[in-house]
């Protein structure tokens, strides 16, 4: 059975337009909305996208996901606006402009997991109300240090200082060079419009004269000429900066960060390669203020308080053995702080589980759309 998406914009309060996707009916009892992590895009639960309406049926579940502002095919997050409450706000506009009446399941997976939480802290009173039951999937309630990044613990210490500057200056870096590219291709935009007019206006002043038929026609073709090589330039300028971002980005993460290194930091034992290109493609779209005022934003969560408010609706905790960028001592954590979860451990699993463990995290969807449908 081949599952369709449905393509949507939705415009949040401030103004930014977020790109948002969906499968199954939407007149189905439950909905599932799919919240994806940092760096990352819908395109991480592409299999959940299409897998839970095959497991349940079309006209059984509804399943939302959409990008974060910043990421993916959503608008840029203006200044100040990189924070995870903000993000817990856009989903509300999601919730509001996509979603129907009926109960939602919540899927999380990293900063979509905290984004839930800043959701439970701000509007405890849409759990059990709208939000039926949830999913923290490769998440973390608090207490990141830079062993969440894959790095020893004897550099936490000097990790927390030195890392958000870090990414901060990669991130400059990146938009930088970012708007330097754009200026390049407005600027080779504006010579050939100017091309085009002069052309234009060569063609109006010959045509006056009968005589200087054929300087017209001769113009009229230069204009046309100019016009193709303007769209051949503006379509070769995309395509390198296309090219060019997945080398800016990975040069910018640092010398030995290479393919290799992402698979093995991101992922665990077992992965098909596609799930690594998705990974790479997404990173080298985020801009470089997302790339670091979020990653800033992450290493000041600290919700844990707010995983009471789910105490009374089905939790699922799904985590990695070999998640190497938030450890399994976040997810124990978690099940610690909030005793009514599920806690599903995967043997092997690194922290982009909805790809390596496709069929496992759909499972365990399906089986909280069902719980939700009898709440």
């Amino acid at each position: 059975m081949t599952i369709q998406a449905e393509r949507t914009r939705v415009v949040t309060p401030d103004g930014v337009r977020l790109h948002v996707e969906s499968t199954g009916s939407p007149d189905a009892p439950v909905t599932v909305v799919l919240v994806h992590g940092w760096t990352c895009s819908v395109r991480s639960w592409h299999h959940q996208l299409s897998g839970l309406p095959q497991v349940l049926g079309p006209s059984a579940v509804r399943v939302v996901a959409y990008d974060h502002r910043g990421h993916g095919r959503s608008e840029a997050a203006p200044v100040g606006s990189t924070r995870i409450s903000q993000l817990a706000d856009d989903f509300l506009a999601v919730l509001d402009s996509v979603v129907g009446e009926g109960p939602v399941v919540y899927a999380g997976h990293s900063m979509g997991g905290m984004t839930l939480m800043a959701l439970a802290d701000q509007r405890p009173e849409l759990f059990g109300s709208r939000i039926k039951a949830a999913a923290l999937v490769s998440t973390s309630s608090g207490q990141i240090s830079s062993r969440a990044f894959g790095l020893p613990a004897r550099f936490d210490g000097a990790a927390a200082v030195v890392a958000p500057r870090a990414m901060q200056l990669a991130g400059e870096r990146m938009e930088r060079r970012a708007q330097r590219r754009t200026a390049t291709a407005r600027g080779a935009a504006e010579v050939a419009e100017a091309g085009v007019a002069a052309a234009e206006t060569a063609a109006a002043e010959t045509a006056e004269a009968e005589t200087a038929a054929a300087e017209t026609a001769e113009a009229v073709e230069a204009a046309a000429a100019v016009e193709a090589a303007a769209a051949e330039t503006a379509a070769a300028v995309e395509a390198e900066t296309r090219q060019r971002a997945v080398r800016a980005l990975l040069r910018e993460l640092g010398p030995g960060l290479r393919r290799p290194a992402v698979r093995r930091l991101v992922f665990g034992k077992k992965v098909d390669p596609a799930e690594v290109d998705i990974l790479l493609a997404d990173l080298a779209a985020t801009p470089g203020r997302s790339y670091s005022g979020f990653f800033e934003a992450i290493t000041q969560h600290d919700l844990g308080h707010a995983l009471d408010v789910l105490s009374d609706i089905p939790v699922e905790i799904m985590h990695g053995t070999r998640d190497r960028l938030l450890p399994p001592r976040h997810a124990n954590r978690m099940a610690e702080l909030l005793p009514s979860a599920r806690l599903w451990m995967y043997p092997g699993a690194g922290h982009m589980l909805m790809q390596e463990r496709p069929r496992d995290v759909t499972h365990r969807l399906a089986s909280l759309a069902r719980k939700a449908r009898e709440l």
